[in-house]
Formats: C-alpha cells, sequence, structure tokens
C-alpha cells in the first residue's frame, strides 16, 4: 500500500533530526557545521522523486549525511589554502614588541645567570654547556670527556640547581 510520498518524510525528520545531528555533531565537533550537514541531508531526501522506492528511509538518510560529511572534509584543505594564502610575495613584518624596559630586564637575567655559570667548577660549566649549548646528550658528553654517564647527570643537576637557586635570589 503506498504512503504519501511527504508524511513519512515528516516522521523521519521528527524522530531521526536530533540522532543525526548528534552523530554528525560527535564528528566535526562544531555545532553549527554539523546542523548544516543534516539540513542539506534532510533537504536531498526532499528532492528525491520516489521515496518509495527506498527500503530503508532511515539509513538512506544516514549514508547521504555521512556522504555529505566526506565532501565537507574534501574541501577544507582548499578551504585553508585561500584563507591562508599570503595576498603579496612576501610575508608581513612581524611588530617589534620589545621595550628598552624588557631588553634592559633580561639582560641583567642573562647576567645573573653568567655570573651563576661562572661559579660552578670548571668540569661542571663544561657539562652544562655541551649539555645545554651544543645540544649534546648525556651519553655523548660522557663519551667526549671520558666520564661516566653518572658524573654528567650530577652535574647537570648540580649547574641546573646553582642556577635555579642564584636567579630566584632578590
Amino acid at each position: 500500500m503506498p504512503v504519501p510520498p511527504r508524511q513519512p518524510l515528516h516522521e523521519l525528520y521528527l524522530t531521526s533530526h536530533g540522532e543525526l545531528e548528534s552523530v554528525l555533531l560527535a564528528r566535526v565537533k562544531c555545532r553549527e557545521t554539523a546542523a548544516d550537514l543534516c539540513q542539506e541531508a534532510f533537504a536531498r531526501l526532499c528532492h528525491l522523486d520516489d521515496l518509495g522506492s527506498i527500503g530503508n528511509l532511515k539509513a538512506y538518510l544516514f549514508k547521504t549525511a555521512l556522504n555529505l560529511l566526506c565532501d565537507h572534509y574534501r574541501s577544507q584543505p582548499a578551504r585553508h589554502a585561500e584563507t591562508l594564502a599570503w595576498t603579496t610575495d612576501t610575508p608581513p613584518e612581524a611588530e617589534d614588541l620589545r621595550c628598552a624596559q624588557t631588553v634592559a630586564l633580561g639582560e641583567e637575567e642573562l647576567d645573573k645567570l653568567v655570573a651563576a655559570l661562572a661559579g660552578l667548577p670548571p668540569q661542571c660549566q663544561r657539562i652544562f654547556y655541551l649539555n645545554r649549548f651544543e645540544g649534546l646528550k648525556q651519553r655523548e658528553i660522557a663519551e667526549h670527556l671520558q666520564i661516566s654517564i653518572r658524573t654528567v647527570e650530577d652535574n647537570i643537576k648540580r649547574a641546573l640547581l646553582h642556577c635555579a637557586n642564584t636567579l630566584n635570589k632578590p
């Protein structure tokens, strides 16, 4: 017995709209996008000529919505490329946010750090420099200086604690 075409859509909307929008929201993490995709899926269903030939209208709706979601994701890189493209050949120059006071405070802190490092034994200074400024790993430092890894670890710890204590003093 044929059912009038608009009645199943109305019932489907009432029973499935919230569920479909929730499924889409879980995937896109944007309420507006989920609502747009859900609306578009229902709109596509409304434009079909023969709803009676579809066996499971709800499954068809969800499949349509997921296809729209795939299309949405496919179009994303193109959208981002347009919004992120420079309008000129050279990127804009960053604003210089330094002020004399900030520079002076930074130089003062750097002077404190240099003084703190100068108060360490020469081997400790060397190990700290190789680790923090040359980027060598503890094992590499131990091999280079022909000392144990434990000695390297202890000296790095000693230097860090000494610097932290010195810089935290008023």
